[in-house]
């Protein structure tokens, strides 16, 4: 590969970095290409993506920034995944991981220069997404008003059941 090709790669890994809030990194073995795109069109669902590139190349780009504590970890078959949606893309990588373990294993991740287990990515996987959160917050905001609303309709209701009634007779 030329060394404006591998230039290239370093900065556009760099430029992954800057703008993902985490990282992880899987071992993938006998992967195929459906697979990968099936992985790939799952993860930019939850906006994070799924990056193959030489190891040497991606420890060139992770150098000062905070997730170099992943470096050690890059040997072998590995691939990234640059996350906006560090619950979402844990979910993602977490389900596909345990339904095909011979072809993809969680090996660690990164979150604000901490490094991440496997067992922590696991633990983040089944914590609920931020628009799961959402929904049961709001969830919780609505009931008070649904019954406070059914309540102060009941008395018209039943009103209006007393005057048909009392108009029959």
């Amino acid at each position: 590969m030329e060394k404006s090709k591998k230039a290239e790669l370093v900065s556009d890994i760099k430029q992954r970095l800057q703008s993902s809030e985490a990282v992880f990194v899987v071992t993938q073995d006998r992967i195929t290409v459906a697979d990968a795109e099936v992985l790939r069109k799952q993860l930019r669902e939850v906006n994070s993506s799924y990056f193959v590139s030489k190891n040497t190349l991606a420890k060139i780009a992770l150098k000062d920034t905070d997730f170099e504590s992943i470096l050690p970890f890059l040997s072998g078959q590995t691939a990234m995944v640059f996350s906006k949606d560090i619950t979402g893309a844990a979910k993602v990588i977490f389900d596909y991981a345990s339904k095909n373990e011979d072809k993809l294993k969680i090996t660690c991740g990164g979150y604000s220069k901490r490094l991440l287990s496997s067992d922590d990515v696991k633990t983040l996987a089944t914590l609920p997404s931020i628009n799961e959160l959402r929904a049961k917050i709001i969830a919780v905001i609505q009931t008070p008003a649904q019954r406070l609303a059914t309540l102060s309709q009941a008395p018209a209701s039943q009103l209006a059941r007393v005057l048909k009634a009392y108009a029959e007779k």
